[in-house]
């Protein structure tokens, strides 16, 4: 007998094998980031917020220690098809007390068409004249100033919006701080009252244009440019080479034109000189500076005195004892920062000079007090 007998009958079949899971293909799997990575990452992560915080802290201790009562984010509303947005300060008075208003607007640093957060840009101070002169509750200007001057058509178009102020009878003030020169005394000059410290530095009437000659380096290292122009007069500044007399005779006819215009300014603003001819032949006339008290003695200046004074001032040309005095300032942006970390940034021979120095570029007439040019 076969053992399927002996077991009593035919035994069950095993069980079918499990069929095998579906292949699925498995994407690989990134290794670990490394622990110096991670490091990085949050290294960064703290500097950011450290930067932040450290935004925030500047611009609201700013609002609380800049002596203004009250800070109020106003739009002042399209002005020339120019739309932008300035905090204005509450310097003193009370909107509880009248709506009247001395507007203060800052001309500091160097005069630049558009300039950076610490420049005096034309565009931004023409905004804020041009703002003022068309809202009907300021009934003056406050010019703060604390400049070397600047550039030539930059200064226009500000003197030419203070003008603008004054055809519209709203007096204006100048109040020079510790500078108040060239293209600073251009801008004032055709204010109604002009009030300096006895400390001032202001005066310097008169126009200059630089370039830089390095001939004398091309022929010590054995190098030699080589240009191509359109007419002999094109690359009259070039420093690759020396002046030609007719190139000297040009230049200099430019920037006499540009000081004649200059003491018609200081002459239309000051009732002691008749004339152009009558600045240009002050002892004055060959562009040195002057201290606030003797600009006073010479009629450049009507008051020594502080910025009080001016504010005093500009109260009683309105007419309006009681205003508030308030104050435009354009708020800080992000891109200042970045943008002024990114130049302090850049190592060059020109990093090296002063601030006001850097802005300055060769070939430009500019309206400026001398020792700034590079």
């Amino acid at each position: 007998m076969d053992q399927n007998s002996q077991a009593g009958g035919p035994q069950p079949l095993p069980p079918p094998l499990p069929l095998a899971p579906p292949f699925v293909p498995r994407c690989p799997v990134a290794p670990a980031p490394r622990r110096g990575g991670r490091r990085f990452g949050c290294l960064l992560a703290v500097v950011l917020t450290v930067v932040c915080a450290g935004i925030l802290a500047v611009l609201l201790l700013r609002g609380l220690f800049s002596g203004a009562t009250a800070t109020v984010m106003s739009s002042l509303g399209a002005v020339d098809g120019d739309e932008r947005r300035v905090v204005e300060e509450t310097i003193s008075g009370s909107r509880l007390e009248t709506e009247n208003k001395i507007v203060v607007v800052d001309v500091k640093g160097v005069i630049m068409s558009d300039g950076g957060f610490d420049m005096a840009g034309s565009r931004r101070i023409a905004y804020e004249l041009a703002a003022a002169r068309k809202d009907p509750r300021v009934v003056a200007i406050v010019l703060d100033m604390d400049t070397p001057g600047g550039e030539v058509t930059a200064s226009d178009e500000i003197h030419r919006e203070v003008r603008l102020c004054r055809k519209a009878n709203l007096p204006v003030v100048t109040c020079m701080r510790s500078l108040g020169a060239s293209g600073g005394y251009f801008i004032a000059a055709g204010s109604d009252w002009i009030v300096a410290n006895r400390l001032t530095i202001t005066g310097s009437i008169g126009v200059i244009i630089s370039t830089t000659n390095y001939t004398g380096l091309f022929t010590k290292i054995g190098l030699e440019a080589e240009v191509f122009k359109s007419g002999q007069m094109k690359d009259m500044l070039r420093g690759s080479r020396e002046r030609t007399d007719m190139e000297r005779a040009y230049v200099q006819g430019l920037v006499d034109s540009t000081f004649s215009e200059f003491a018609t300014v200081v002459a239309n603003g000051r009732s002691r000189y008749d004339s152009a001819e009558d600045v240009i032949a002050s002892e004055f006339g060959d562009g040195r500076i002057l201290s606030g008290a003797d600009a006073f003695k010479l009629g450049l200046v009507d008051q020594i005195g502080y910025f009080e004074d001016a504010v005093d001032k500009a109260r009683e040309l309105a007419r309006t004892p009681l205003v508030r005095v308030v104050r435009y300032r354009r708020p800080m942006r992000l891109t200042d920062l970045l943008l002024g970390m990114r130049a302090e940034s850049r190592l060059s021979l020109r990093s090296l000079l002063p601030v006001e120095a850097q802005a300055i570029q060769p070939g430009r007439l500019y309206f400026l007090m001398p020792g700034l040019l590079p």
